[in-house]
C-alpha cells in the first residue's frame, strides 16, 4: 500500500480533500492518507472517520514549528521569509507581492525598518536573476531544515508528501524535511491568487496541481517552476457547486436568514480587511436599501469576512458596527462564516451549503473582485465590484484605495473578460445593480467565459483529474 503524508494548515485545505471525493477516490485505490492537522481539529476528524484504517490524523506540530521559527536564528529567518515573500520574477505581475511589501515597510518600526531598506538591492537582484533565486532556494534548504517530523517519516515511510501551500507558511519546515530525505513532494493550489501573491516557495517542491493555464504560467515564469511538473487540475471543491451537491431548497434558505421571498436579494461579500475597511460600503448599501433607491424592492444580505472574527481590534470594531446597522433595519441580514472546529480561524471549511445557496438565490452579488466573484460567475450570478474608496482607511495601518484593485492580477482578468461591472461611487453602484435587476442575463456569456478561463473544468470532473494526478506521482 502506498502512503501519502498531507500537511493541511488551512480549512480550505481540509475541505479540498474531505468536502470533495478526493480523499475517497485515493483510498479506493489502496492509498493510505496520513493527514497533519491543527490540534483543535484532530478529535473531530478522528471521530468522523473512526474505523477507516486508510485515514490517519496526526498533529501538524504547529507549536514546535513556531518555536523553531522564533528561537533558531529568529531574526535571520524573519529576514529570509521577507525576502522570499517579496520576490518573484518580473516576467509576471508583482502587484500582490509589492502590496505586501509596502505594508511591511509602512508598519515596520525601529531596527526592522532599517533592515528592510538594506535588503532592497537583494530583492531587486533576485527578481531579475534566476541564479540568485536558485541560490536563495538552496540556502533555505541548507540552513533552515528541521527534524520536527522525523518520527513521522520513519514510522509511515511516505511515498509522497503534499501540502496545501508551497512552503508559504510553516509547512515549509515539513516540506524541507521531506526534501532532505529525498521523498517526492507536491503542492495543491487552494487559493485563486496563491500563485501570484506569495512570492517564492518556502521549499523546493517538485510538483504542483493548479486551477488553470494562467496559474501554470504564473508559477513557471514567476518562480521558475518546471512546466512539465505543473498539472492543471482545476479546483476540486468547485465540483460541488457545479453538481449542486450542497444546495439548500430556496424556501429553507430564505427561512434561515429571515428573507422576504417577494423582494430581490442583494448580497455583499466583504473583502479581506488587510486591504481596506468595508464599513463605508455597507453604509452605502444600507442607505440604498433603506431609502428604496433601487428599481425593485430589495433586501441586503451581508456576508462577513473570516478576518472579522480575528482578535484584531479594528476588525472586531468593524464587525460590531456592521451588525449594529443590520439590527436597525429589517431588510438587512448578516451571514457569519462558520468555525471549522475548536478555536480555529473561520475559513469557511464547513460553509458550502450556505455559500452555494447564497450564490444561487442572490439576484446580484456585490464584492470587490474577491474569489467570491469567480464563484458567483460559476453560479451565473451577476457581479458588481464596489471599488469605492474610503475617506479614512485604517488609522495608523497600511491600506489600499479600492479604486486601485481593478488593476490587480486576478481582478484585471475579470475586467478583461467583462464578466461583471465596476462601481466607483454610490451613484454608479445603484446604476450597476439596477441594470442586473432589470436583466439578469446581462454578461451571461462573459461570466461563463471567465469561469472557464479560471477553472478549466466546468463539467464536475476536477476532483477526478486531480486524483489521477496524485496517483500518477505514486506510480
Amino acid at each position: 500500500m502506498k502512503t501519502v503524508l498531507i500537511f493541511l494548515d488551512h480549512g480550505l485545505g481540509v475541505a479540498y480533500f474531505f468536502e470533495t471525493e478526493l480523499a475517497k477516490q485515493l483510498t479506493e485505490k489502496k492509498v493510505r492518507l496520513v493527514f497533519l492537522l491543527q490540534d483543535a481539529l484532530l478529535p473531530k476528524m478522528r471521530e468522523e472517520y473512526d474505523g477507516n484504517n486508510q485515514l490517519v490524523f496526526l498533529s501538524m506540530r504547529e507549536k514546535q514549528a513556531t518555536d523553531y521559527k522564533n528561537s533558531h536564528l529568529a531574526g535571520l529567518q524573519e529576514v529570509v521569509n521577507y525576502l522570499r515573500g517579496s520576490t518573484a520574477s518580473t516576467r509576471i505581475p508583482l502587484t500582490y507581492v509589492d502590496t505586501n511589501r509596502r505594508r511591511k515597510h509602512y508598519e515596520a518600526k525601529g531596527r526592522w525598518k532599517i533592515i528592510l531598506r538594506i535588503v532592497t538591492p537583494i530583492i531587486s537582484l533576485m527578481r531579475r536573476s534566476k541564479i540568485a533565486r536558485d541560490l536563495f532556494r538552496w540556502m533555505q534548504q541548507v540552513f533552515f531544515t528541521t527534524n520536527i517530523y522525523s518520527d513521522y517519516f520513519t514510522e509511515y515511510k511516505p511515498d509522497l508528501v503534499i501540502s496545501c501551500t508551497a512552503g508559504w507558511r510553516i509547512d515549509r519546515y515539513f516540506l524541507r524535511e521531506a526534501i532532505k530525505r529525498k521523498i517526492r513532494t507536491a503542492s495543491v493550489t487552494i487559493g485563486w491568487d496563491n500563485p501570484s501573491s506569495n512570492g517564492l516557495p518556502g521549499a523546493k517542491v517538485e510538483y504542483v496541481n493548479v486551477w488553470s493555464d494562467i496559474h501554470k504560467w504564473e508559477l513557471n515564469k514567476g518562480v521558475d517552476w518546471p512546466i512539465e511538473k505543473i498539472n492543471v487540475g482545476g479546483m476540486p471543491l468547485y465540483d460541488g457547486y457545479i453538481n449542486h451537491k450542497w444546495l439548500m431548497p430556496r424556501d429553507e434558505y430564505f427561512r434561515v436568514h429571515g428573507l422576504d421571498k417577494k423582494k430581490k436579494v442583494i448580497t455583499f461579500a466583504t473583502t479581506a480587511l488587510s486591504i481596506s475597511p468595508n464599513l463605508h460600503i455597507v453604509e452605502i448599501l444600507a442607505d440604498i436599501i433603506e431609502n428604496g433607491k433601487l428599481a425593485e424592492p430589495s433586501q441586503l444580505l451581508i456576508r462577513l469576512h473570516p478576518n472579522h472574527f480575528k482578535s484584531t481590534p479594528r476588525y472586531e470594531q468593524e464587525r460590531e458596527a456592521i451588525i449594529a446597522i443590520a439590527k436597525q433595519n429589517k431588510n438587512i441580514h448578516i451571514i457569519e462564516p462558520k468555525v471549522l472546529a475548536g478555536n480555529l480561524p473561520r475559513y469557511s471549511g464547513e460553509d458550502y451549503p450556505e455559500k452555494t445557496s447564497m450564490y444561487e438565490y442572490s439576484d446580484v452579488l456585490v464584492t470587490i473582485y474577491s474569489t467570491m466573484a469567480l464563484e458567483a460567475a460559476l453560479h451565473d450570478t451577476p457581479i458588481v465590484s464596489a471599488c469605492i474608496d474610503t475617506q479614512t482607511g485604517w488609522k495608523d495601518y497600511y491600506w489600499v484605495p479600492l479604486s486601485k484593485v481593478p488593476n490587480w492580477p486576478t481582478a484585471a482578468r475579470m475586467v478583461k473578460t467583462r464578466a461583471g461591472r465596476t462601481a466607483y461611487s454610490a451613484e454608479e453602484l445603484v446604476v450597476c445593480i439596477d441594470a442586473y435587476l432589470k436583466n439578469h442575463d446581462l454578461e451571461k456569456q462573459e461570466r461563463l467565459n471567465f469561469a472557464k478561463q479560471e477553472l478549466v473544468f466546468l463539467d464536475g470532473s476536477s476532483t477526478k483529474v486531480t486524483a489521477e494526478f496524485i496517483l500518477s506521482l505514486l506510480r
